[in-house]
């Protein structure tokens, strides 16, 4: 065999693996049948996914669930256990406290290299399609996983490789389906990489004062009572909302199912409840809300739900806002 021959067959052998490795990784970007999947389909496909399962107490990954008796048919109360073979996330770790203008602020977004060993720690691989499931007990565990979307994004990872179970675990629980009642205990890292932030999901407080003084759409994506300045967290001291905001209330994007389970609505019933609730803009523009989920949370259902793009999220909201002591407004 001569040299030339030689180098024919690497050059072969070099594209038939490079197009071996495209054809997996385009099979994998595929796997996924939108932004968000079903209990039947999350079961028929789990080898084929990395299950990541997210909460703000991990506690209950090793509880068993509750349920209760009415009219003589046995209710899911509570979830309790995980997905079998599932990753865990503790939704507080995906923000970090961060020095501003000499001051610590807590809940803001990560660097790339702390969500990346965050992510490494978990033991998520790179380049495998994503299913992030909450618990699904409430409105507010959709917003979680959101958040997590969006971060997973915003660091690097496509997003026709990220999708939420709808309903969550209590969701698949209600559906019947295993739960695995197991200490979910990584014990090693993954080689996981992230990306510089994107800018393109990303806002800064400079782009929000852009925003205003340019009378872009910024919107406001807490519970109405909150926009108004009639209710108040424990987090942000002050009630009130920023200047220019627009309310895209948090009451509007979510359902409480049959099943007890909290879920997304479809793109075809979103156009409709906003058009109902008169929110007519939803992007492009800014949307915040007090430390970034309830904005994830609406973010998820304008961007990847409804396919409006150019909606970034400004994840310090109020929080960065006033421990920045920049003015709000009120009624």
């Amino acid at each position: 065999m001569t040299k030339q021959d030689r180098g024919s067959i690497k050059g072969w052998l070099g594209a038939l693996l490079f197009a071996l490795a495209a054809g997996v990784s385009a099979a994998q970007a595929a796997v996924l049948p939108g932004p968000l999947v079903t209990p039947p389909w999350l079961h028929d496909h789990a080898k084929e996914v990395q299950i990541v399962d997210i909460r703000d107490s991990l506690n209950s990954l090793t509880n068993d669930p509750k349920f209760s008796t009415v009219k003589g048919q046995k209710v899911l109360e509570e979830v309790g256990g995980h997905i079998t073979d599932a990753l865990s996330v503790n939704f507080w770790g995906l923000r970090q406290k961060h020095v501003i203008n000499g001051k610590t602020i807590d809940f803001l977004l990560p660097t790339a290299k702390e969500f990346e060993e965050s992510m490494q720690a978990v033991q998520l691989q790179p380049g495998k399609p994503i299913v992030i499931v909450p618990t699904g007990d409430d409105a507010t565990s959709l917003q979680e996983a959101a958040f997590f979307a969006w971060e997973l994004q915003v660091f690097g990872v496509p997003p026709e490789q990220i999708a939420i179970l709808n309903g969550g675990m209590h969701a698949w629980i209600s559906a019947g389906y295993e739960v695995d009642t197991d200490a979910i205990a990584p014990m090693s890292s993954s080689q996981w990489k992230a990306r510089e932030p994107n800018p393109a999901l990303l806002a800064t407080t400079a782009d929000v004062q852009a925003a205003q003084r340019g009378h872009r759409l910024l919107l406001d994506a807490r519970p109405l009572a909150q926009f108004a300045g009639l209710e108040r967290t424990p987090v942000i001291p002050v009630g009130g909302r920023l200047a220019g905001s627009t309310a895209l209330p948090a009451e509007l994007l979510y359902r409480n199912a049959d099943d007890g389970s909290w879920r997304f609505l479809s793109a075809h019933v979103y156009r409709k409840v906003l058009a109902g609730a008169g929110v007519h803009r939803i992007a492009p523009g800014i949307v915040y809300c007090n430390t970034g989920q309830y904005a994830a949370g609406t973010w998820f259902v304008i961007d990847r739900i409804m396919g409006e793009k150019g909606l970034r999220e400004y994840p310090g909201g109020m929080n960065e806002w006033v421990q920045r002591g920049l003015p709000i407004v009120n009624f």
